[in-house]
């Protein structure tokens, strides 16, 4: 099973992996009409927790081991820019992060499927220790 928890409250649904997509989908779908995109927690028992931020042209993962001991890892982007990017925690915590840790919604995406179905982060990203 899957945990993944989101928005205010937190909401939190234990699911099985072929439902994911369809819940991140949903998330996706309600951040981006509020305008405020949101940051979803993944956990895998075994792999940790995968953040992902979901409702924006853009998106941001957080890695954080199952044992919560570093390293915690942050995905890095092709852009080099310190600009602020937006996004919130618990549906309406606000947070950012730098533009050079921000990737393409599908990259995110399939990097949460392979977390998911293996257990590890794509090595299609690039990863830093935060």
């Amino acid at each position: 099973m899957i945990a993944v928890e989101w928005g205010r409250g937190p909401c939190r649904q234990q699911i099985e992996e072929k439902q994911l997509d369809p819940l991140l989908d949903r998330i996706a779908s309600e951040a981006s009409r509020s305008g405020k995109p949101q940051d979803v927690q993944v956990t895998v028992e075994g792999a940790g927790t995968l953040g992902i931020v979901l409702g924006a042209d853009w998106s941001l993962l957080n890695h954080v081991p199952s044992n919560l001991k570093p390293p915690y890892m942050c995905c890095v982007g092709s852009i080099d820019s310190e600009e602020p990017m937006v996004f919130y925690v618990a549906g309406d915590h606000y947070s950012e992060t730098l533009r050079r840790n921000a990737i393409s919604r599908e990259a995110a995406r399939d990097a949460m499927r392979h977390f998911v179905t293996r257990r590890e982060l794509s090595p299609d990203v690039s990863w830093e220790e935060v």
